[in-house]
């Protein structure tokens, strides 16, 4: 799992590396430097001129150094101040005067406003944004405001150091202005605003850097984790020569209703092939005829309807004897016969647990009734289930999906699996989860559907709520890619779920 760190993390993982362990903060800024003039080296060797923008403080000595490294490499490379050489202080002063002794041609862009670093720019193959890195803490206006402005009319590739200026390191969040970049190069760990977005689609590529930052330092600090392969590799369980179906365990999925059989199938079909021993789906008769017809795996428990094609409420306690995993909502309805069934679920079910869709908002204003549960359960909401869970509006949701997941998490005792670009996942012990696979063909009607049997199966194989909910996101979104070779607008769900092979024999060549 890769540590992500905010930018208070960040700067006590550099503190401890100099204060306490010793290593000269100018060594690290001289290997900071030196990982953006490699990379910067590697992607555009044919770059005819390279201009630097420098900030105030340490952003802007990684960027002299920098642009001393590429010098000596024979790139042709100038640097503009955004500040007065004399306001420089400590390590970015020492890097100015070596720029200085060097040779690199270093212009004064602090006085007046940004036509002097308009021209400097101008004619550049390549620009280099040193202005601000995580260590802002505020959104930028005036001629900061500007010079951003001036960087993103350039209209060549942009490299920032540590992060895009005008980005805050700890907020997925880009509401100021803020440089747009090609490639961002940060150090030691990413941040925040690297891997949510909005933020990190203005980061384009993130290349980390180590620069002598011990990992142990980073990692006891991390803020988030980043979902790798080798994670869902050593969680997904191993099917042994002795298994048996009973070995991985019985699936009950609640959910269709007359019209949304669909729903309830795409989530059995999902469960079949994540590899649940065996898949049950409590539905109505009319539903359930579809539901067998399509998956011819899975069996199904027919429950009596009510009114407009929904269940009727009850009949549910036979399957749940027989379950190990329940996953609730795909296609229910949201009616009194559905209010009344997930009511006698949350009464007598007391295993694992997938609330989605429909049953979701149905719990609107309910999550604390979910905290006395002896095991956590799994709700995976879009934007608009999770503000109607939390009675906010879906805006303030997407401005911090993040905080949003943490709040609902707190509220309900629950694991959160937040959908949307980045799904997050949060509760169920240890930092928040970052998902990085997924594609936007993801938006697509059924998509959630077939996660919930994906999460549901892999609940139902004794998974605990966080490890099933950030596995499950994790060959979802990586089933979503690879149909991507095929369906490059939105993937229809029916053809994801064939897709969940290859992600998961993918994931176990990465274990």
């Amino acid at each position: 799992m890769i540590a992500v760190l905010d930018s208070p993390a960040m700067r006590e993982a550099d503190r401890v590396t100099i204060a306490e362990l010793g290593l000269p903060s100018l060594v690290l800024m001289e290997s900071a430097a030196a990982a953006v003039a490699d990379l910067v080296a590697e992607r555009f060797p044919g770059a005819g001129r390279i201009a630097v923008a420098c900030g105030p403080g340490n952003n802007g000595g990684d960027g002299l150094a920098m642009a001393r490294l590429l010098r000596c490499r024979g790139f042709d490379v100038s640097v503009g101040m955004l500040v007065a050489r004399r306001s420089l202080k400590g390590d970015a002063a020492v890097q100015l005067e070596l720029a200085r002794r060097f040779g690199v041609p270093v212009s004064d862009c602090s006085r007046g406003g940004t036509a002097r670093l308009a021209e400097l720019l101008g004619g550049a193959d390549v620009v280099v944004d040193a202005l601000f890195g995580t260590g802002l803490d505020r959104p930028l206006t005036g001629r900061w405001a500007e010079a951003v402005s001036v960087v993103n009319r350039a209209g060549v590739p942009v490299v920032a150091v540590d992060l895009p200026s005008g980005l805050l390191g700890s907020s997925a969040g880009a509401e100021g202005p803020s440089v747009r970049a090609d490639l961002t190069v940060t150090f030691a760990a990413p941040k925040v605003a690297h891997v949510l977005p909005p933020a990190c689609w203005r980061c384009g590529e993130v290349a980390v850097a180590a620069i002598g930052i011990p990992p142990w330092v980073a990692d006891a600090r991390m803020s988030l984790g980043l979902v790798e392969a080798e994670d869902v590799a050593g969680w997904l369980p191993r099917r042994g020569p002795d298994a048996y179906k009973g070995t991985f365990g019985h699936l009950l999925v609640v959910a269709g209703r007359e019209g949304r059989a669909g729903a309830a199938a795409l989530a059995a079909r999902a469960a079949v092939r994540m590899g649940a021993g065996l898949v049950t789906v409590a539905t109505t008769g009319a539903a359930g005829a579809a539901v067998q017809a399509l998956v011819p795996e899975a069996m199904v428990d027919v429950l009596e309807a009510g009114k407009g094609g929904e269940v009727a409420g009850g009949g549910i306690e036979g399957s749940l004897a027989k379950a190990t995993a329940v996953a609730v909502g795909p296609g229910l309805g949201t009616g009194d016969g559905p209010r009344r069934l997930l009511g006698s679920i949350l009464e007598r079910w007391r295993g694992p647990l997938l609330l989605d869709a429909d049953a979701l908002t149905l719990l609107a204003g309910r999550l604390g009734t979910l905290r006395t549960r002896a095991v956590t359960p799994v709700l995976t909401p879009h934007p608009g289930e999770l503000a109607r869970l939390l009675g906010v509006a879906t805006s303030e949701v997407t401005a911090d999906r993040l905080g949003a997941a943490c709040r609902a998490a707190e509220a309900g005792g629950a694991v959160v699996l937040a959908k949307g670009a980045r799904t997050v996942i949060a509760g169920g012990g240890g930092v928040a989860l970052v998902n990085p696979t997924g594609t936007s063909g993801l938006a697509s009607g059924g998509a959630g559907d077939v996660l919930s049997g994906v999460v549901g199966a892999l609940l139902a194989q004794g998974l605990a709520a966080r490890e099933a909910a950030a596995s499950g996101a994790y060959l979802h979104g990586r089933a979503a890619e690879l149909a991507g070779e095929r369906f490059p607008g939105a993937v229809p769900a029916g053809e994801l779920v064939g897709y969940l092979a290859a992600a998961e024999a993918e994931v176990g060549q990465a274990g």
